[in-house]
């Protein structure tokens, strides 16, 4: 289910005209439940959007593809929804400890992951634990670059070290 949505994702992404779900269907061999499915958090994320109010023919916001943040912090950054999911879906499948094995898996620099994850982090979409970086809710990723915290990142990773560690309750051996 998660290959028929990337194929749909890059199905849209490419596609220059409009298209519609049978078309999507026929070019992606994907089943049209998931299609629908798709195309209504692509419609919420604005990534595209619905040209006519008797059938479903949609076009993609070109233009309005990425978000555009302008904050001291990330200067003119550009967000892409699409590399937030790729960041979400590999914290999800794997074990991420650091921002060096992101990057590596995403082959990134690390400053792209960083400021990712920062801006990932802020939206609530991430999350730290001391096993690692975790996505704690997909729905937030089209919020990314509304709110960036600056040093968030730091901030959790102290959290998570200085959290007091449960003690066990000593026994004593009885002889």
């Amino acid at each position: 289910m998660r290959e028929q949505r990337i194929m749909i994702d890059r199905f849209v992404d490419s596609y220059p005209n409009y298209f519609n779900v049978d078309m999507i269907c026929q070019c992606t061999g994907a089943d049209p439940e998931v299609v629908k499915d798709r195309l209504r958090h692509l419609i919420v994320g604005d990534v595209i959007r619905k040209i006519s109010k008797h059938e479903d023919i949609y076009i993609t916001n070109r233009g309005l593809y990425a978000t555009r943040v302008a904050t001291v912090h990330s200067g003119k950054w550009i967000f892409d929804i699409k590399s937030c999911q790729d960041i979400c879906c590999l914290l999800r499948c794997s074990r991420i400890k650091s921002i060096r094995q992101l990057a590596e898996l995403m082959k990134r620099s690390r400053q792209w992951v960083y400021l990712y994850l920062e801006a990932l982090i802020s939206v609530d979409a991430v999350g730290i634990s001391k096993s690692g970086y975790y996505t704690k809710n997909m729905a937030n990723i089209f919020k990314v670059g509304s709110v960036i915290k600056k040093g968030i990142i730091s901030e959790m990773r102290d959290k998570m070290r200085n959290q007091p560690q449960k003690r066990r309750k000593k026994t004593t051996k009885s002889h």
